[in-house]
């Protein structure tokens, strides 16, 4: 039994002795742009790959496609786009096996332990990868790393990063990807991902503010918009909008607004930006806020205007700060959409014995878990924590109805009214708008025009949870028989609206030319054949569409304004608003009068080489104008003069359709007609509605008005 033992012991012994690549060696290869050559093994800076190539290919990545060590002896460089895949993790590092090689006496061009990527090209990172102890090297311009979903790039504090310009690397990490940045400077790393930047690490300014967890400082009082807003002595004044100066604009994706003074809004204003915000005053390890003195705290607050509304159309979030009311009662409004969330350690206080409103419309949410409020009302998701005290609530005397959180008919007349009347009759007219209609009109409804109703200046209409409707006519009585009624936009004024609006029965007053109304936020324009306009001789008042928005006009509305921009026009019919659900997304929208030969596509005018005609009371078209407005270009227009056929064909489909024939073909299979392709005066005309179809757009999107003999086609 002793010899037995003594033979293992003395095999153990030996194999303890003898080297077993096989078993633990890590797989490593070296790499050499301008030496090396991948007919070599690439097992030494002696013989090193020329390149990195594929798994099963001659270059360096062969030898480590299941992971390991990169040396980089000399220079590694991405000729064109790349993606990295191992199936294991790998390191990329100059110095391997005590030997040092980065070399950058030539910081404009490193000789050595260096990596670069051809200017403009992309390397993808899809496995885990980890730069250290090496030169990171952008060449000419914004070179860029994308980070794939499941995979992590690890760049340590050993890698230094240079430039040959002002550039550095941009580093994207998608949804699912992570990157822990510990050195080095970039121009930008952002994406959907997990981001992890240590403090040592410089990224561009802009970088900051476009990566989700942006965070930004406000202060009022000590503040400045031409500051960067990305410290509390650098701290932004007011908040603007997300395209403007203010700290918003610093916010746009989301993130953590800091308040380290007083937070400010000094008129109705609002919230809407694309990522979800948190408002704080507890941040970075530093608490900003001071209760004292008790009538006007010092710090860490957030303060109103009084009388004043906050509309929330984003998700926002108020945390560890002071909610102060000052004298007349404010009003927070949640949108459709939004969720509106108050923590519990947020501190609400008021010099009058007064608190803030909150009204959640129909589609919002509000979770209440700390604060004290007048009252919480709406149709609307509430939530009321255990924590949170709401004055309004059953058998409290201070509770309010809900009707007057949610005016819903408002008389304004600029002339004869005052804005610390109710607004419930002419008698009672609000005169303004911003201190008198949308104090009162905080949900939606209808704003009777019963005088001259004024806009001066540059105003931005809050946003609302429902449509407003501006009329003249209301409860039985025409306002019109009063000369001077009217919606009036004084001389050069700019109303812009981010709610749906309509104009109906009413008269619509440019004084003196170059007023302008805007839309924005996918709002909703509608004005009615009942409105009138009053413009100078030969003017128009401008529309300006942003992208995502829609003006449904009448007629006159159509020769009334000028319209620019990007959003759509579509002609205003009776009910036609009904079908604007769909719309609101759409790409396309094309316009098409029997016997005219003008269409709109996206509500610009374009003239037909042959008016649409109707056949067997159905709409036919020469076919260039509808196919081209659906997707299918010039080249994908067939005419084959010996069949009589005609042949329409882009990436996705393939039509074919025969003078006469009962039916055309589409990717193959038959579609029967209910009225066939004619030749008329040597014109080719094609159903609008089967091709129309053909192309991807249902018949749920494509409108007929009798009266006028248009159809209205949306994709």
């Amino acid at each position: 039994m002793k010899k037995i033992l003594y033979a293992l012991l003395a095999a153990l012994l030996i194999l303890s002795a003898v080297s077993l690549p096989a078993l633990a060696a890590e797989k490593v290869v070296y790499v050499s742009y301008n030496k090396g050559n991948d007919a070599n093994n690439g097992l030494s800076d002696a013989a090193p790959k020329k390149s990195l190539g594929a798994a099963n290919g001659k270059g360096a990545f062969s030898v480590i496609s299941g992971g390991g060590t990169l040396v980089i002896s000399e220079k590694l460089y991405f000729g064109d786009n790349y993606t990295w895949s191992p199936s294991g993790a790998t390191t990329i590092t100059a110095n391997y096996g005590g030997k040092n090689y980065i070399d950058a006496s030539n910081p404009t061009n490193p000789a050595s332990g260096v990596l670069k990527i051809k200017p403009g090209c992309v390397l993808t990172v899809a496995g885990d990868l980890t730069l250290d102890d090496m030169i990171l090297f952008s060449e000419g311009s914004k070179d860029t790393i994308v980070v794939k979903s499941g995979a992590t790039l690890t760049i340590t504090d050993k890698v230094r990063t240079l430039s040959k310009s002002t550039y550095n690397f941009n580093i994207v990490v998608e949804a699912g990807g992570k990157a822990v940045i510990d050195g080095g400077t970039y121009s930008s790393i952002t994406g959907d991902g997990e981001i992890k930047i240590a403090d040592s690490v410089k990224v561009s300014k802009q970088s900051l503010i476009e990566t989700n967890g942006a965070y930004a400082y406000i202060s009022y009082n000590d503040g400045n918009d031409a500051n960067d807003g990305l410290t509390a002595g650098t701290a932004k004044k007011g908040l603007g909008q997300p395209d403007g100066k203010g700290v918003v604009s610093l916010l746009a994706k989301g993130g953590t607004l800091v308040i380290p003074g007083k937070m400010y809004i000094g008129t109705s204003y609002t919230w809407n930006t694309k990522g979800k915000v948190t408002i704080t005053a507890n941040f970075g390890g530093k608490d900003y806020k001071n209760t004292e003195p008790a009538n006007n705290p010092a710090s860490g607050v957030l303060k109103m205007k009084p009388g004043s509304a906050l509309t929330i159309a984003s998700d926002l979030t108020l945390d560890d700060m002071i909610l102060f009311q000052e004298n007349n009662q404010c009003t927070i409004i949640v949108a459709s959409g939004a969720t509106f969330t108050v923590n519990e350690n947020v501190i609400a206080m008021s010099n009058k014995d007064i608190f803030m409103k909150v009204v959640v419309a129909k589609g919002g949410k509000a979770v209440i878990n700390g604060g004290i409020f007048d009252s919480v009302s709406g149709d609307g998701e509430i939530i009321v924590g255990p924590k949170a005290k709401i004055l309004g609530e059953a058998g409290d005397e201070t509770k309010e109805e809900p009707a007057k959180h949610e005016t819903v008919v408002c008389y304004i007349d600029y002339e004869g009214g005052d804005n610390q009347n109710n607004g419930e009759s002419a008698q009672t007219a609000v005169k303004t708008f911003g201190d008198g209609l949308f104090r009162r009109m905080v949900v939606g409804g209808t704003a009777v025009v019963s005088g001259r109703a004024v806009i001066g200046g540059t105003y931005t209409m809050p946003t609302l949870a429902k449509p407003l409707t501006f009329t003249s006519v209301y409860g039985g009585k025409d306002h019109r028989d009063n000369a001077e009624c009217a919606l009036v936009l004084s001389e050069r004024a700019t109303f812009t609206a981010a709610s749906d609006v309509t104009l109906d029965d009413l008269r619509f007053c440019d004084e003196k030319g170059g007023a302008t109304l805007k839309l924005t936020s996918g709002a909703v324009l509608t004005v009615t054949d009942t409105v009138a306009f009053d413009l100078p001789a030969g003017g128009t008042c401008n529309l300006v569409l942003e992208k995502g928005t829609i003006a449904v006009l009448s007629a006159a509305a159509q020769k009334a304004f000028t319209v620019s921009g990007e959003g759509k026009v579509i002609s205003y019919v009776n009910g036609f608003s009904e079908l604007l659900d769909g719309y609101v997304n759409a790409n396309t929208v094309v316009e098409l009068t029997i016997g005219s030969d003008t269409a709109y596509l996206n509500g610009k005018a374009h003239t037909l080489d042959a008016a649409p005609i109707n056949r067997n009371n159905r709409t036919m078209l020469p076919v260039r104008f509808l196919a081209n407005a659906f997707g299918v270009s010039d080249d994908g227009i067939l005419w084959d003069g010996a069949t009589r056929t005609a042949t329409l064909k882009n990436a996705s489909t393939s039509i074919v359709i025969t003078i006469g024939a009962p039916s055309m073909t589409v990717n193959g299979n038959a579609v029967a007609l209910d009225s066939p392709a004619i030749i008329e005066k040597n014109r080719t005309y094609l159903p609008v509605r089967a091709i129309a179809n053909a192309l991807g757009v249902s018949n749920d999107n494509i409108a007929w008005d009798g009266s006028t003999s248009t159809a209205t086609l949306v994709k």
